[in-house]
């Protein structure tokens, strides 16, 4: 009996138990599902976090707890517009992923302003603000990859493109990183298209930090990273980078931090790994809202940067060494000093040839060589002849045959051939004795471009033309 009561006794108290634990579970549990169709981003009026959880509805705060309707336009998805989020004025603006489409989020209410259409243009490129414009770079469209800096004009309501000094200089890119300070913005990385597979991307070979000078939009390179560096590979479709003073941040399965301006590069880990999806940081607050995967569900939540970072695991610097910087400029150097004594050689050569001169009296077809007569044989005259009328061409090397025969039909071809030969032999043996060249270097010979069989010829020596 005593054992029946400490049994029912215990049954009651596990029972109490399993009810608080589960009251517990349920009151930290998410009240409301996030689709695969949702939009995170940060009040700029407010400074607090605002999840667009569904298509007609969305939840604000630090804690995810206000919940109010919202009415995005029917015909955008609402996550096509993740990427490029900008703040003017305590005004959010939202462009379409790929540029055109420009949407405001003010007092709760999303409102499309532009008069564009979906560029499809400029995915991944580098969103930025400078004197309450919103400014667009670079990016991967219509099968290109872009350098090209595009605006959005608020009166004209449309996106214009904006003139860079010196925009050669970086190569076009998509998937670059990024950090504004002050009136610079530095790029670095990114991809371009892969020569061994044109319908693939891979990192760019260019390991440069470059530098946008916003007062004048001029671009400068900066100094040279090391070539072994290498963020973190990402999956595009969940791009999570951000900025915290002047330090890149990228969040994939590790968080990396990358500070240019001190030449630090960091690797941390995730205190609490949860999968993150989508990820946006707090300059206010100094905190991070971040979307995540579990149990088949999408959660978010809210933390301090400081928690969300967990221990160091590596840490290694950004710019290559300047020893092997400068051991590079002394050999370019010698390159430049080679390079210029080569030229110096080539203009005294050709100093030196423009003394030896040919001329040729197309009015009683004789040639002279610096005003003295050369007596060729008439056939070797006929071919001169044919070779300074045709001097900008290749010609058949048969074109001759007409040349050297009265009549093709009749004579022998293996004749017409041999007497051919003859006669360029005599040319190149005169012409490379007068100007003390190899016999080889009279004539230049190639194969013809669609029939390799058939040999084409060019005389290689400059003749004037005296009427």
């Amino acid at each position: 009996m005593d054992n029946q009561k400490k049994y029912s006794s215990l049954k009651k108290y596990f029972t109490i138990v399993c009810i608080l634990f589960s009251s517990f579970t349920f009151l930290g549990q998410q009240d409301f599902k996030i689709t695969e169709n949702y939009l995170l981003f940060e009040d700029a009026k407010t400074g607090e976090p605002v999840l667009v959880y569904n298509d007609s509805m969305a939840v604000r705060g630090f804690d995810f707890k206000t919940h109010f309707k919202i009415n995005f336009p029917e015909d955008l998805l609402i996550i096509d517009f993740n990427n490029y989020q900008y703040q003017i004025d305590q005004v959010n603006y939202f462009v379409h992923d790929g540029c055109g489409i420009v949407l405001k989020f003010e007092n709760n209410t999303f409102t499309r302003i532009d008069n564009s259409f979906k560029h499809r243009n400029q995915y991944f490129g580098i969103p930025f603000v400078h004197d309450n414009t919103m400014y667009l770079w670079g990016g991967y469209g219509l099968f290109t990859f872009k350098n090209i800096l595009t605006y959005y004009d608020f009166s004209g309501k449309e996106w214009l493109e904006k003139k860079q000094l010196s925009k050669d200089i970086i190569t076009p890119r998509y998937l670059a990183y990024y950090i504004n300070k002050g009136t610079d913005l530095y790029v670095f990385g990114g991809k371009n298209k892969s020569q061994s597979n044109p319908s693939e991307s891979k990192f760019l070979d260019d390991n440069y930090v470059y530098r946008l000078d916003l007062k004048n939009f001029s671009w400068h390179k900066e100094k040279r990273f090391d070539l072994n560096f290498q963020l973190i590979e990402e999956d595009i479709f969940k791009r999570n980078i951000f900025q915290v003073e002047d330090r890149f941040i990228k969040v994939t399965d590790a968080i990396q931090e990358l500070n240019i301006f001190t030449n630090s590069v960091k690797k941390y880990a995730i205190k609490n790994h949860k999968g993150t999806k989508k990820i946006i940081y707090h300059k206010k607050s100094k905190s991070v809202s971040y979307i995540y995967y579990s149990n088949s569900e999408y959660l978010v939540f809210n933390e301090l940067y400081s928690e969300f970072r967990g221990d160091l695991l590596s840490e290694s610097t950004f710019y290559k060494d300047e020893m092997g910087v400068y051991i590079l400029k002394i050999l370019l150097l010698i390159v430049m000093v080679i390079t210029i004594y080569v030229l110096f050689r080539i203009l005294i050569t050709k100093y030196q040839a423009s003394k030896n001169n040919f001329v040729f009296n197309n009015t009683t077809d004789t040639i002279y060589f610096n005003k003295n007569k050369i007596y060729l044989t008439p056939q070797s005259i006929k071919v001169l002849k044919y070779f300074i009328e045709k001097k900008d061409v290749f010609i058949s090397i048969n074109e001759l045959n007409i040349i050297l025969s009265e009549d093709l039909d009749k004579e022998n071809y293996i004749t017409i051939n041999k007497r051919r030969e003859r006669v360029l032999k005599e040319l190149a043996f005169e012409i490379s004795t007068l100007l003390g060249i190899s016999k080889e270097s009279v004539f230049l010979t190639r194969n013809n471009e669609f029939d390799k069989r058939l040999k084409e010829i060019k005389l290689n020596i400059s003749v004037k033309v005296k009427a």
